[in-house]
Order: C-alpha cells, then sequence, then structure tokens
C-alpha cells in the first residue's frame, strides 16, 4: 500500500529518486494516446476475429499499423517533452535521456488506474 502511494522507502528501484517522481506526474498530469493502444488493440482484434471478411481483416491491419504508428509518435514526444522538462528543474541530472524517455513512454502506456505507484496529481494540473 505504501508503494503505490508513492512513498520512495517502498518503491522500486526503477521508480526511486525526485527525478523519476517528476517524470510520472508529468505524464500523470497528461493526457495521454499512449493509453488507449491496449483497448483500441483489443477492440481490433476481437473485430477481426468476429469478421472473417478478407477486406475488412485488410483493413483493420492497416488500421494496427497506424495505430501502432501513432503510438511511437506519441512516445517520443513524450519522451522529448519529459527530457526537456527535467533537464529545466534538475541541471545536475546525470540519468540518460533514452532511459526517462522510455520510462515516461511505458508509464504513458499503462491505463491510468492501473499505473503503480497510483497517480499523485489530477490530469491537467499544473506540474511544477
Amino acid at each position: 500500500e505504501k508503494m503505490m502511494a508513492g512513498e520512495d522507502a517502498y518503491l522500486l528501484p526503477r521508480d526511486k529518486g525526485q527525478v523519476r517522481r517528476y517524470v510520472r506526474d508529468v505524464v500523470d498530469a497528461r493526457r495521454n494516446v499512449l493509453g488507449l493502444f491496449m483497448p483500441a488493440a483489443l477492440g481490433l482484434i476481437f473485430v477481426m476475429l468476429a469478421v472473417p471478411s478478407v477486406q475488412v481483416q485488410r483493413l483493420l491491419s492497416a488500421a494496427m499499423l497506424i495505430l501502432v504508428l501513432i503510438m511511437v509518435i506519441d512516445a517520443f514526444i513524450i519522451g522529448r517533452k519529459v527530457n526537456k522538462l527535467v533537464d529545466q528543474k534538475f541541471p545536475e541530472n546525470t540519468e540518460s535521456g533514452w532511459k526517462l524517455g522510455l520510462y515516461a513512454a511505458s508509464r504513458a502506456s499503462q491505463l491510468r488506474r492501473m499505473r503503480a505507484p497510483r497517480p499523485q496529481v489530477d490530469r491537467g494540473a499544473k506540474v511544477a
């Protein structure tokens, strides 16, 4: 329960530190397209299995590829944004940009209520 509340002593090593807390807050305050990937992918797969038409399956396969492309672009955008904000707030930070970008993208790809630790900020909140 303390880990889910975000207490630093109880967090997994990947989540510890004030930089990671700041990244979590930035991601949690933003509406993310990445969070829609799993529900959309499951819906497309369900339709592909339910409708045996070859034409529909081709269309849905193309839709799935477009969905993946959108997710990659959103992950890139959030990674760049997080790195820029971290560099401004923590100029002495030595953690690489790729690590923080992947951490932000992986958190953004989870449904908000499934994230661990739980979000500490509301959507649309100003993160300082």
